[in-house]
């Protein structure tokens, strides 16, 4: 069950605090594709606050393609409605180029161009605009640095651009390095556990900002179904916020008849005492790391978020193809 909350005490706006929680959860897979989210009148009972606030952040959602209104059916997450081709198969506006390139190859033979020189005609161009794109680059950044590696190398083999990583500690420094240079930044790509932290950082600058869903992989699916449903697990990411929906969701997904033991990495003292206690640890991407140094080497540890959903490759290449 999704949790939705908000804190009305904070100085930043009611509804841009909803708008980045849909986000988040979007960005994260806990909203799946074509998922119906709450009315506005459910949503201003439960959060006990004006339904123009709930308004105002689904018109935000909206303008971002995040969520669709379906009249007399309800708002849904639309984040990869418009993609049903597989992996690796053209995405719609690739294949919006290519009927643009055959209608002007079929003029030029029309009127009368022989076939050897539009040859030479399209080798040239692909000449020039392989040059140029090697001039086009999109950062990806992340916290932890053997995922920033992985995810940046399925990157540039999928979107055939330059991939640069970068550490989100170093990302805004990076970023207008870029900006000075000749090359041109196309997008700075993120996972959504730090989606925020990136639209932070980036303020005040000119950049599109993008991000990845994980989920877990089958095989990390496979090797938890074989555990025993009544061991002690153990869940630690980075913030309380993800600790209040992944625990009930983690449990669930998993059929664990045990509750989780949680904690974030900064409470020292409790994460000690949950690596000794604890027989299988389930651990957030932004952890991992830091966590395998810290945990028993027999501890049993998941990735739980370890594979970049492949329907989250095509919205970002589909997007970026827009772009260029």
């Amino acid at each position: 069950m999704i949790k939705w909350f908000i804190d009305k005490d904070s100085r930043v706006p009611l509804y841009l605090q909803l708008r980045d929680l849909v986000r988040y959860y979007i960005s994260t897979g806990v909203i799946q594709n074509n998922q119906r989210l709450p009315t506005v009148k459910e949503l201003s009972e439960q959060l006990e606050i004006n339904s123009e606030t709930i308004r105002k952040a689904y018109k935000e959602l909206e303008k971002e393609s995040l969520i669709t209104t379906k009249r007399g059916r309800g708002t849904f997450a639309s984040n990869h409605a418009s993609l049903k081709t597989q992996t690796g198969a053209p995405t719609s506006v690739e294949l919006r180029y290519v009927d643009s390139v055959k209608e002007l190859l079929k003029k030029l033979i029309q009127r009368g161009v022989p076939l050897e020189e539009v040859r030479i005609m399209v080798d040239q161009a692909l000449s020039e605009v392989s040059s140029d794109a090697s001039e086009q680059l999109v950062v990806f950044t992340e916290c932890n640095v053997s995922q920033i590696n992985e995810i940046s190398s399925l990157l540039r083999s999928y979107l055939g651009l330059s991939v640069e990583p970068v550490l989100l500690n170093d990302l805004r420094k990076e970023v207008e390095k870029i900006s000075r240079s000749k090359d041109e930044l196309l997008a700075v790509l993120t996972t959504g556990f730090h989606m925020n932290e990136v639209c932070k950082a980036l303020v005040g600058l000119p950049v599109k900002i993008d991000f990845l869903v994980t989920n877990m992989s089958l095989e990390t699916r496979r090797q938890l179904d074989a555990l025993d449903k009544s061991a002690r697990y153990g869940f630690v990411c980075r913030d309380q916020e993800s600790i209040a929906f992944y625990k009930d969701m983690l449990r669930e997904e998993l059929g664990l008849n045990s509750s989780i033991e949680c904690c974030i990495l900064k409470e020292e003292a409790k994460l000690r005492d949950l690596l000794e206690s604890v027989d299988i640890l389930l651990v957030s991407p932004p952890v991992y790391d830091d966590i395998r140094r810290l945990a028993p080497a027999d501890l049993r540890m998941f990735n739980v978020f370890d594979k970049v959903d492949p329907m989250s490759l095509m919205v970002i290449k589909d997007r970026l193809l827009e772009a260029i």
